[in-house]
Protein backbone atom coordinates (compact mmCIF):
# COMPACT_ATOMS: atom_id res chain seq x y z
CA UNK A 1 0.00 0.00 0.00
CA UNK A 2 1.84 2.83 -1.56
CA UNK A 3 0.08 6.02 -2.74
CA UNK A 4 -0.47 9.38 -3.25
CA UNK A 5 2.81 11.22 -1.46
CA UNK A 6 2.74 13.97 -4.38
CA UNK A 7 -1.46 14.63 -3.90
CA UNK A 8 -0.58 15.08 0.37
CA UNK A 9 2.08 17.50 -0.62
CA UNK A 10 -0.66 19.33 -2.48
CA UNK A 11 -3.80 18.74 -0.27
CA UNK A 12 -1.64 19.66 3.38
CA UNK A 13 -0.16 22.68 1.60
CA UNK A 14 -3.36 23.77 1.08
CA UNK A 15 -4.84 23.09 4.07
CA UNK A 16 -1.69 24.77 5.89
CA UNK A 17 -2.84 27.89 3.51
CA UNK A 18 -5.70 27.95 5.38
CA UNK A 19 -4.62 28.13 9.07
CA UNK A 20 -2.25 30.63 8.01
CA UNK A 21 -4.71 33.15 6.26
CA UNK A 22 -6.72 33.32 9.40
CA UNK A 23 -9.64 31.85 8.16
CA UNK A 24 -9.99 29.04 10.82
CA UNK A 25 -8.30 28.11 13.79
CA UNK A 26 -6.09 25.37 14.54
CA UNK A 27 -8.22 22.32 16.38
CA UNK A 28 -7.58 22.35 20.23
CA UNK A 29 -5.16 20.20 21.32
CA UNK A 30 -6.34 18.32 24.86
CA UNK A 31 -3.88 16.51 27.11
CA UNK A 32 -3.11 12.31 26.95
CA UNK A 33 -1.86 12.25 30.14
CA UNK A 34 -5.10 13.72 31.49
CA UNK A 35 -6.91 11.47 29.82
CA UNK A 36 -5.01 8.50 31.14
CA UNK A 37 -6.85 6.04 33.82
CA UNK A 38 -4.37 5.55 36.90
CA UNK A 39 -4.66 1.98 36.83
CA UNK A 40 -2.26 -0.79 36.87
CA UNK A 41 -0.73 -2.36 33.95
CA UNK A 42 -1.68 -6.03 32.97
CA UNK A 43 0.73 -8.58 32.09
CA UNK A 44 -0.83 -8.14 28.59
CA UNK A 45 0.39 -4.04 28.83
CA UNK A 46 -3.30 -2.99 28.92
CA UNK A 47 -4.80 -1.27 31.89
CA UNK A 48 -6.69 -3.73 34.72
CA UNK A 49 -9.88 -3.15 35.85
CA UNK A 50 -11.59 -1.93 32.75
CA UNK A 51 -10.94 1.87 33.42
CA UNK A 52 -12.92 2.69 30.17
CA UNK A 53 -15.27 0.02 30.08
CA UNK A 54 -18.54 1.38 27.82
CA UNK A 55 -16.16 3.59 25.77
CA UNK A 56 -16.67 3.81 21.95
CA UNK A 57 -13.69 5.28 19.74
CA UNK A 58 -13.15 5.72 16.33
CA UNK A 59 -10.52 4.48 13.95
CA UNK A 60 -9.36 6.31 10.99
CA UNK A 61 -8.31 4.16 8.69
CA UNK A 62 -8.43 2.97 4.87
CA UNK A 63 -7.70 -0.59 3.17
CA UNK A 64 -9.16 -2.56 6.18
CA UNK A 65 -9.83 -5.62 3.64
CA UNK A 66 -6.07 -6.16 3.67
CA UNK A 67 -5.07 -9.43 5.45
CA UNK A 68 -2.86 -8.01 8.27
CA UNK A 69 -5.88 -4.71 8.81
CA UNK A 70 -8.72 -7.49 8.65
CA UNK A 71 -7.13 -9.61 11.02
CA UNK A 72 -6.98 -7.01 13.58
CA UNK A 73 -10.66 -5.80 12.86
CA UNK A 74 -12.22 -9.46 12.97
CA UNK A 75 -9.34 -9.89 16.64
CA UNK A 76 -10.84 -6.51 18.00
CA UNK A 77 -13.55 -8.41 19.89
CA UNK A 78 -11.03 -9.47 22.41
CA UNK A 79 -9.76 -6.49 22.69
CA UNK A 80 -13.32 -5.44 23.75
CA UNK A 81 -13.90 -8.31 25.93
CA UNK A 82 -10.71 -7.54 28.15
CA UNK A 83 -11.46 -3.74 28.14
CA UNK A 84 -14.83 -2.86 27.85
CA UNK A 85 -13.24 -0.62 24.96
CA UNK A 86 -15.98 -0.75 21.92
CA UNK A 87 -13.88 0.07 18.40
CA UNK A 88 -15.68 1.56 15.27
CA UNK A 89 -13.33 0.89 12.08
CA UNK A 90 -13.38 3.39 9.32
CA UNK A 91 -12.83 2.12 5.63
CA UNK A 92 -12.40 4.98 3.50
CA UNK A 93 -11.49 4.72 0.06
CA UNK A 94 -7.57 5.62 0.14
CA UNK A 95 -8.39 9.05 -2.03
CA UNK A 96 -10.58 10.22 0.82
CA UNK A 97 -8.92 8.87 3.11
CA UNK A 98 -5.73 10.87 2.44
CA UNK A 99 -7.63 14.15 2.43
CA UNK A 100 -9.75 13.15 5.53
CA UNK A 101 -6.58 11.74 7.54
CA UNK A 102 -5.29 15.86 6.57
CA UNK A 103 -8.21 17.18 7.33
CA UNK A 104 -8.46 15.50 10.86
CA UNK A 105 -5.23 16.03 11.59
CA UNK A 106 -4.39 19.66 10.51
CA UNK A 107 -8.36 21.41 11.13
CA UNK A 108 -9.56 18.96 13.51
CA UNK A 109 -13.62 17.81 13.91
CA UNK A 110 -13.35 15.11 16.65
CA UNK A 111 -14.82 12.76 14.62
CA UNK A 112 -11.47 10.36 14.96
CA UNK A 113 -9.66 9.09 18.23
CA UNK A 114 -6.80 6.69 16.95
CA UNK A 115 -5.42 6.37 13.04
CA UNK A 116 -3.42 4.78 11.05
CA UNK A 117 -0.77 6.49 8.37
CA UNK A 118 2.41 5.66 6.56
CA UNK A 119 5.52 7.15 6.97
CA UNK A 120 5.85 9.57 4.19
CA UNK A 121 2.96 11.28 5.70
CA UNK A 122 4.46 11.72 9.07
CA UNK A 123 5.94 14.99 8.93
CA UNK A 124 3.08 16.66 8.20
CA UNK A 125 0.51 15.29 10.23
CA UNK A 126 2.38 14.99 13.19
CA UNK A 127 0.71 18.31 14.33
CA UNK A 128 -2.63 16.34 14.73
CA UNK A 129 -1.43 13.13 16.91
CA UNK A 130 -0.13 12.85 20.01
CA UNK A 131 3.59 12.72 20.99
CA UNK A 132 3.56 8.95 22.95
CA UNK A 133 6.99 9.21 25.60
CA UNK A 134 5.51 10.11 28.44
CA UNK A 135 2.62 7.60 28.39
CA UNK A 136 5.33 5.06 27.14
CA UNK A 137 6.98 5.22 30.09
CA UNK A 138 4.15 5.14 32.54
CA UNK A 139 3.18 2.18 30.73
CA UNK A 140 6.48 1.01 30.12
CA UNK A 141 6.22 0.47 26.40
CA UNK A 142 9.51 0.62 24.56
CA UNK A 143 10.65 0.83 21.26
CA UNK A 144 13.31 -1.88 22.22
CA UNK A 145 11.58 -4.47 19.72
CA UNK A 146 11.90 -2.60 16.83
CA UNK A 147 14.31 -2.05 14.40
CA UNK A 148 16.25 1.26 13.41
CA UNK A 149 13.97 2.12 10.09
CA UNK A 150 10.88 1.69 11.61
CA UNK A 151 11.76 3.86 14.87
CA UNK A 152 12.96 6.74 12.37
CA UNK A 153 9.67 6.42 10.48
CA UNK A 154 7.99 6.67 14.69
CA UNK A 155 9.70 9.83 15.18
CA UNK A 156 8.35 11.45 12.19
CA UNK A 157 11.45 13.68 12.13
CA UNK A 158 12.17 14.51 15.79
CA UNK A 159 14.64 12.11 17.05
CA UNK A 160 13.68 10.51 20.39
CA UNK A 161 10.04 11.16 20.16
CA UNK A 162 7.47 8.69 19.37
CA UNK A 163 4.35 9.86 17.33
CA UNK A 164 3.12 6.61 16.33
CA UNK A 165 3.50 2.65 16.94
CA UNK A 166 4.94 0.69 13.97
CA UNK A 167 1.66 -1.91 12.83
CA UNK A 168 2.85 -2.44 9.40
CA UNK A 169 6.41 -2.36 7.47
CA UNK A 170 8.18 -4.33 5.48
CA UNK A 171 11.58 -4.53 3.85
CA UNK A 172 12.49 -4.30 0.37
CA UNK A 173 13.85 -7.89 -1.16
CA UNK A 174 14.86 -10.10 -4.26
CA UNK A 175 12.33 -12.62 -5.17
CA UNK A 176 13.64 -14.91 -7.67
CA UNK A 177 12.22 -18.38 -9.10
CA UNK A 178 14.36 -21.19 -7.64
CA UNK A 179 13.56 -23.45 -10.31
CA UNK A 180 14.90 -21.34 -12.82
CA UNK A 181 18.19 -21.05 -10.76
CA UNK A 182 18.69 -24.74 -10.10
CA UNK A 183 18.29 -25.00 -13.36
CA UNK A 184 20.74 -22.87 -14.53
CA UNK A 185 23.08 -23.33 -11.69
CA UNK A 186 22.51 -20.26 -10.18
CA UNK A 187 22.90 -18.77 -6.33
CA UNK A 188 21.16 -16.07 -4.78
CA UNK A 189 23.32 -12.79 -5.68
CA UNK A 190 25.18 -10.71 -3.49
CA UNK A 191 26.19 -8.16 -5.24
CA UNK A 192 24.81 -6.39 -8.78
CA UNK A 193 27.79 -7.16 -10.62
CA UNK A 194 26.78 -11.15 -9.92
CA UNK A 195 23.14 -10.52 -10.58
CA UNK A 196 23.32 -8.22 -13.83
CA UNK A 197 25.65 -11.64 -15.05
CA UNK A 198 22.67 -13.73 -13.80
CA UNK A 199 20.05 -11.81 -15.74
CA UNK A 200 22.26 -12.56 -18.83
CA UNK A 201 22.85 -15.90 -18.04
CA UNK A 202 18.51 -16.48 -17.77
CA UNK A 203 17.83 -14.27 -20.87
CA UNK A 204 19.52 -16.26 -23.16
CA UNK A 205 18.58 -19.34 -21.80
CA UNK A 206 15.14 -19.18 -20.52
CA UNK A 207 11.34 -17.56 -22.44
CA UNK A 208 10.97 -15.45 -19.01
CA UNK A 209 12.17 -11.85 -19.03
CA UNK A 210 15.24 -12.00 -16.42
CA UNK A 211 13.57 -9.18 -14.31
CA UNK A 212 9.85 -7.52 -13.90
CA UNK A 213 11.08 -3.64 -13.21
CA UNK A 214 9.04 -1.07 -12.32
CA UNK A 215 10.50 2.28 -14.40
CA UNK A 216 6.87 4.64 -14.34
CA UNK A 217 6.92 7.52 -12.22
CA UNK A 218 3.36 6.71 -10.59
CA UNK A 219 3.87 7.76 -7.08
CA UNK A 220 7.50 7.74 -6.73
CA UNK A 221 7.71 3.49 -7.18
CA UNK A 222 10.46 3.76 -9.76
CA UNK A 223 12.05 4.64 -6.64
CA UNK A 224 12.54 1.83 -4.69
CA UNK A 225 15.31 -0.20 -6.15
CA UNK A 226 17.09 3.38 -6.98
CA UNK A 227 17.57 4.10 -3.61
CA UNK A 228 18.53 0.90 -2.51
CA UNK A 229 21.27 0.45 -5.26
CA UNK A 230 22.60 4.35 -4.43
CA UNK A 231 22.74 3.76 -0.47
CA UNK A 232 24.46 0.59 -1.34
CA UNK A 233 27.57 2.25 -3.34
CA UNK A 234 27.83 4.54 -1.09
CA UNK A 235 25.92 7.65 -2.11
CA UNK A 236 23.46 9.60 -0.03
CA UNK A 237 20.06 11.21 -0.91
CA UNK A 238 20.37 14.19 0.75
CA UNK A 239 23.37 15.65 3.03
CA UNK A 240 22.99 17.22 6.33
CA UNK A 241 21.56 20.45 5.38
CA UNK A 242 18.94 18.65 3.13
CA UNK A 243 20.17 19.57 -0.10
CA UNK A 244 20.64 17.15 -3.01
CA UNK A 245 23.48 14.56 -2.85
CA UNK A 246 22.80 12.05 -5.38
CA UNK A 247 24.57 13.54 -8.36
CA UNK A 248 27.96 12.46 -7.67
CA UNK A 249 29.81 10.47 -9.35
CA UNK A 250 29.21 7.58 -6.73
CA UNK A 251 25.20 8.61 -7.36
CA UNK A 252 25.56 8.20 -11.47
CA UNK A 253 27.39 4.55 -11.39
CA UNK A 254 24.41 3.72 -9.31
CA UNK A 255 21.86 4.99 -11.24
CA UNK A 256 23.36 3.69 -14.58
CA UNK A 257 23.49 0.53 -13.35
CA UNK A 258 20.09 0.40 -11.88
CA UNK A 259 18.61 1.92 -15.39
CA UNK A 260 20.75 -0.98 -17.19
CA UNK A 261 18.28 -3.94 -16.09
CA UNK A 262 15.65 -1.86 -18.58
CA UNK A 263 17.88 -0.85 -21.08
CA UNK A 264 19.80 -3.95 -21.92
CA UNK A 265 16.26 -5.30 -22.79
CA UNK A 266 16.58 -7.57 -19.27
CA UNK A 267 12.97 -6.07 -18.54
CA UNK A 268 10.55 -6.00 -20.45
CA UNK A 269 9.88 -3.14 -22.87
CA UNK A 270 6.64 -2.23 -21.65
CA UNK A 271 8.20 -2.01 -17.77
CA UNK A 272 8.91 1.44 -18.75
CA UNK A 273 4.98 2.32 -17.76
CA UNK A 274 5.01 -0.79 -15.24
CA UNK A 275 4.62 0.67 -11.38
CA UNK A 276 4.92 -2.13 -8.78
CA UNK A 277 1.69 -3.46 -9.00
CA UNK A 278 2.32 -4.43 -13.31
CA UNK A 279 5.79 -5.24 -12.15
CA UNK A 280 4.21 -8.00 -9.32
CA UNK A 281 2.21 -9.15 -11.46
CA UNK A 282 4.54 -9.98 -14.06
CA UNK A 283 6.13 -12.59 -11.43
CA UNK A 284 3.25 -13.55 -9.91
CA UNK A 285 1.98 -14.97 -13.50
CA UNK A 286 5.27 -16.60 -14.32
CA UNK A 287 6.47 -14.02 -16.68
CA UNK A 288 9.70 -13.20 -14.65
CA UNK A 289 12.70 -15.06 -13.14
CA UNK A 290 12.85 -12.06 -10.70
CA UNK A 291 11.51 -8.94 -9.07
CA UNK A 292 12.63 -6.34 -6.69
CA UNK A 293 9.81 -5.65 -4.79
CA UNK A 294 8.12 -5.57 -1.02
CA UNK A 295 8.29 -8.38 1.64
CA UNK A 296 4.70 -8.63 2.14
CA UNK A 297 4.35 -9.51 -1.64
CA UNK A 298 5.11 -13.32 -0.72
CA UNK A 299 1.69 -13.93 0.86
CA UNK A 300 0.47 -13.34 -2.68
CA UNK A 301 3.38 -14.97 -4.78
CA UNK A 302 3.21 -18.24 -2.13
CA UNK A 303 -0.85 -18.10 -2.54
CA UNK A 304 -2.09 -20.86 -5.77
CA UNK A 305 -5.54 -19.14 -6.26
CA UNK A 306 -3.16 -16.07 -6.87
CA UNK A 307 0.32 -17.51 -8.67
CA UNK A 308 0.81 -19.11 -12.06
CA UNK A 309 1.00 -22.96 -11.20
CA UNK A 310 4.74 -22.81 -11.88
CA UNK A 311 5.25 -20.45 -8.98
CA UNK A 312 4.59 -23.38 -6.50
CA UNK A 313 7.01 -23.96 -3.96
CA UNK A 314 9.47 -22.29 -6.03
CA UNK A 315 9.57 -18.68 -4.42
CA UNK A 316 12.93 -17.83 -2.80
CA UNK A 317 14.04 -14.57 -1.46
CA UNK A 318 17.30 -12.98 -0.92
CA UNK A 319 18.76 -9.53 0.44
CA UNK A 320 19.37 -7.01 -1.88
CA UNK A 321 22.88 -7.06 -3.49
CA UNK A 322 25.43 -4.72 -2.68
CA UNK A 323 28.44 -3.14 -4.29
CA UNK A 324 31.91 -4.19 -3.56
CA UNK A 325 33.51 -2.26 -0.64
CA UNK A 326 30.02 -0.65 0.64
CA UNK A 327 27.08 -2.48 3.20
CA UNK A 328 23.65 -3.35 1.04
CA UNK A 329 21.47 -1.70 1.78
CA UNK A 330 17.91 -2.25 1.53
CA UNK A 331 14.86 -0.05 1.42
CA UNK A 332 11.70 -0.28 4.44
CA UNK A 333 8.96 1.26 4.61
CA UNK A 334 6.54 1.50 7.51
CA UNK A 335 2.98 2.70 8.95
CA UNK A 336 2.02 3.71 12.28
CA UNK A 337 -0.52 3.69 14.62
CA UNK A 338 -1.08 7.06 16.97
CA UNK A 339 -3.81 8.86 18.76
CA UNK A 340 -5.36 11.88 17.72
CA UNK A 341 -4.66 15.34 20.24
CA UNK A 342 -7.93 16.72 19.28
CA UNK A 343 -9.68 13.74 20.72
CA UNK A 344 -11.99 13.49 24.13
CA UNK A 345 -11.15 9.59 24.32
CA UNK A 346 -7.29 9.33 23.94
CA UNK A 347 -6.71 7.13 27.22
CA UNK A 348 -8.87 4.38 25.49
CA UNK A 349 -7.08 5.34 22.08
CA UNK A 350 -4.11 4.83 23.78
CA UNK A 351 -5.37 1.28 25.09
CA UNK A 352 -6.31 -0.02 21.38
CA UNK A 353 -2.99 1.55 19.94
CA UNK A 354 -0.94 -0.87 22.46
CA UNK A 355 -3.15 -4.22 21.76
CA UNK A 356 -2.54 -3.89 17.67
CA UNK A 357 0.98 -2.92 17.66
CA UNK A 358 1.53 -5.43 20.81
CA UNK A 359 3.90 -7.87 19.90
CA UNK A 360 1.55 -11.09 21.13
CA UNK A 361 -0.81 -9.64 19.31
CA UNK A 362 0.91 -9.48 16.09
CA UNK A 363 2.44 -13.10 16.51
CA UNK A 364 -1.41 -14.73 16.99
CA UNK A 365 -2.52 -13.09 13.72
CA UNK A 366 0.72 -14.15 12.02
CA UNK A 367 0.07 -18.03 12.82
CA UNK A 368 -3.18 -18.10 12.27
CA UNK A 369 -3.79 -19.78 8.65
CA UNK A 370 -7.33 -20.25 9.21
CA UNK A 371 -8.84 -18.08 6.34
CA UNK A 372 -6.80 -16.30 3.46
CA UNK A 373 -8.57 -13.07 4.10
CA UNK A 374 -6.84 -12.61 7.80
CA UNK A 375 -3.40 -15.43 6.38
CA UNK A 376 -0.46 -12.78 6.83
CA UNK A 377 3.29 -13.03 7.40
CA UNK A 378 3.48 -9.04 8.36
CA UNK A 379 5.78 -9.34 11.39
CA UNK A 380 7.29 -6.07 12.84
CA UNK A 381 8.33 -6.93 15.61
CA UNK A 382 12.17 -8.43 15.88
CA UNK A 383 11.09 -11.19 18.86
CA UNK A 384 8.61 -12.64 16.10
CA UNK A 385 11.12 -12.06 13.51
CA UNK A 386 13.52 -14.73 14.96
CA UNK A 387 10.12 -16.97 15.96
CA UNK A 388 11.13 -20.00 14.83
CA UNK A 389 7.10 -21.18 14.72
CA UNK A 390 6.51 -17.39 13.08
CA UNK A 391 8.94 -18.06 10.74
CA UNK A 392 7.62 -21.93 9.76
CA UNK A 393 4.43 -20.18 9.11
CA UNK A 394 5.09 -17.92 6.89
CA UNK A 395 8.19 -19.26 4.69
CA UNK A 396 11.35 -17.93 6.53
CA UNK A 397 10.36 -14.73 5.46
CA UNK A 398 9.94 -12.74 8.83
CA UNK A 399 13.64 -13.82 9.59
CA UNK A 400 14.98 -12.66 6.11
CA UNK A 401 13.34 -9.52 6.58
CA UNK A 402 14.71 -9.12 10.13
CA UNK A 403 18.26 -9.34 8.58
CA UNK A 404 17.30 -7.07 6.15
CA UNK A 405 16.36 -4.15 8.04
CA UNK A 406 19.27 -4.57 10.43
CA UNK A 407 20.89 -2.41 7.28
CA UNK A 408 17.98 -0.81 6.07
CA UNK A 409 16.60 2.48 5.68
CA UNK A 410 14.09 4.64 5.86
CA UNK A 411 12.85 8.02 3.56
CA UNK A 412 13.76 11.35 4.26
CA UNK A 413 11.40 12.60 7.33
CA UNK A 414 10.66 15.90 5.68
CA UNK A 415 7.66 17.82 4.39
CA UNK A 416 9.44 18.18 1.55
CA UNK A 417 9.73 14.75 1.00
CA UNK A 418 6.45 14.28 -1.28
CA UNK A 419 7.85 16.95 -3.63
CA UNK A 420 11.40 15.25 -3.91
CA UNK A 421 10.05 12.16 -4.57
CA UNK A 422 7.85 13.62 -7.79
CA UNK A 423 11.39 15.52 -9.27
CA UNK A 424 12.95 12.06 -8.93
CA UNK A 425 10.40 9.94 -10.40
CA UNK A 426 10.33 12.19 -13.20
CA UNK A 427 13.96 12.41 -13.68
CA UNK A 428 14.36 8.38 -13.43
CA UNK A 429 11.19 7.91 -15.76
CA UNK A 430 13.17 10.15 -18.62
CA UNK A 431 16.74 8.38 -18.03
CA UNK A 432 15.04 4.81 -18.38
CA UNK A 433 13.41 6.08 -21.56
CA UNK A 434 16.83 7.42 -22.94
CA UNK A 435 17.73 10.63 -21.30
CA UNK A 436 21.26 11.29 -20.12
CA UNK A 437 21.86 9.84 -16.38
CA UNK A 438 24.08 12.64 -15.48
CA UNK A 439 22.52 15.65 -17.02
CA UNK A 440 18.95 14.36 -15.48
CA UNK A 441 20.77 13.79 -12.12
CA UNK A 442 22.11 17.03 -12.33
CA UNK A 443 18.97 18.40 -13.50
CA UNK A 444 16.81 17.12 -10.61
CA UNK A 445 19.37 18.16 -8.29
CA UNK A 446 19.14 21.30 -9.11
CA UNK A 447 15.11 21.17 -8.88
CA UNK A 448 15.21 19.72 -5.24
CA UNK A 449 17.74 22.53 -4.15
CA UNK A 450 15.33 25.21 -5.44
CA UNK A 451 12.49 23.78 -3.79
CA UNK A 452 11.32 26.91 -1.41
Amino acid sequence: MRWGRAVLALVFATVLAVLAGGCTRAPETKSLMDQVATAPVGPDGLLDGKPYDGTTIRLLTCCATVPQFAALHQRTAEFTDRTGIEVEWSNIPYAAYLQKIVAESAIGGGTYDALIWPDAWGPSLKIGVQPLNEVMAAHKVTMDDFSGPFEEAAAAGDPGTTYGMPIRGFSYNLFYRKDIYAKLGLEPPTTWDEYYGQLETIKKATPEYPVAGQFNRRNGQNLNTWLSMLWSNGAELLDAEGRAAFDTPAGVAATERYLESFRAGYSPPESSNWGELESTKAFQNGDAATVFTWSWHLEDFANPTKAAPELAGNVGVAPMPGFPGHEAQSYAYTWLAGVMNTSDNQGAAWEYVKWMTNAATERAITLDKSSPATSTGITMHDSNMLDPAVNAANNGLPRLQYEALQSARAIPMNLDWPRIMDVLAVAISNMANGDDVRAQLTDAARRIDELD
